[in-house]
């Protein structure tokens, strides 16, 4: 249960957004007048989605501190790959340019932001997340978050973010639908060093491979299926993925090849 509401000086394009969300979704649309979050919450009973300029912020019920999207590491990434850099994942699902990618567990969509980079306009990201104020947060964020680098701001208004699970979307695709299908199934490992993800916990689905998953996987897949993972997850070795090992990080990736390229 939430409610929605504006900033504390709202545009028109800004209400019209909360609005429509409001009867999208039929959730109650509370207008902000000069409240505090902390409020709303205490009158309503609710945790408040609140529609900004920049981004979306949701403070669940009691919490003090918000959360929303933010391209964090992509940022980075996508600057590095311009330079004529390379990126680990990049190089894993051995991306070019037009390729469509299937990023099964979405999140904060940082991966999918560097993938829809690589792939270009004339390629397709669509990102799967199975919860509903995820995917609500990344897809609004996406929408309207501006960075100094125009790519990086392209390669987010590309990425259709779509609210599923994943093993419902893969059942409902052609076979070869996609290039590549990417996993990062979230949260395998605590770890430590990754504070920023601590807002995105309590809203994570921590469901695991299956062996139906990958199977649909498989089907749906024209090139590679891309793991991420801790290097200490037993999936790489349980579904066969050619792991990539990586010694100065925990997350190792992997990849499952179905077919060399013409090209």
């Amino acid at each position: 249960m939430y409610i929605v509401t504006t900033c504390l000086r709202p545009t028109e394009t800004i209400i019209h957004k909360a609005n429509e969300h409001s009867l999208l979704h039929d959730v109650p649309f509370v207008s902000r007048r000069k409240h505090s979050i902390e409020t709303l919450m205490t009158r309503y009973g609710a945790a408040v989605l609140v529609f900004d300029k920049r981004r979306v912020e949701y403070t669940p019920l009691g919490a003090k501190e918000p959360f929303f999207f933010h391209p964090s590491s992509s940022v980075f990434r996508v600057k590095q790959l311009l330079r004529d850099g390379n990126d680990p994942l990049i190089d894993a699902a051995d991306l070019q340019l037009g390729d469509r990618v299937l990023d099964c567990t979405l999140g904060l969509g940082s991966d999918s932001i560097v993938m829809s980079h690589a792939v270009g306009p004339s390629g397709r990201v669509v990102g799967l997340e199975s919860e509903f104020i995820t995917a609500t947060l990344v897809k609004e964020g996406m929408s309207v978050w501006e960075e100094k680098e125009n790519a990086l701001n392209e390669a987010m208004r590309r990425i259709e973010v779509v609210w599923t699970d994943a093993l419902t979307y893969l059942k409902n695709c052609a076979d070869d639908e996609f290039e590549v299908v990417y996993f990062d199934p979230m949260f395998e490992k605590t770890i430590s060093e990754s504070v920023h993800l601590n807002p995105l916990r309590a809203l994570a689905n921590e469901a695991q491979l299956s062996d139906e998953l990958i199977l649909e996987a498989k089907r749906v897949a024209k090139n590679r299926i891309v793991l991420k993972a801790h290097y200490e997850s037993p999936a790489f070795e349980k579904y066969g993925f050619k792991r990539l090992s990586r010694k100065t990080s925990k997350f190792h990736y992997g990849y499952i090849e179905k077919e060399t390229r013409s090209d």
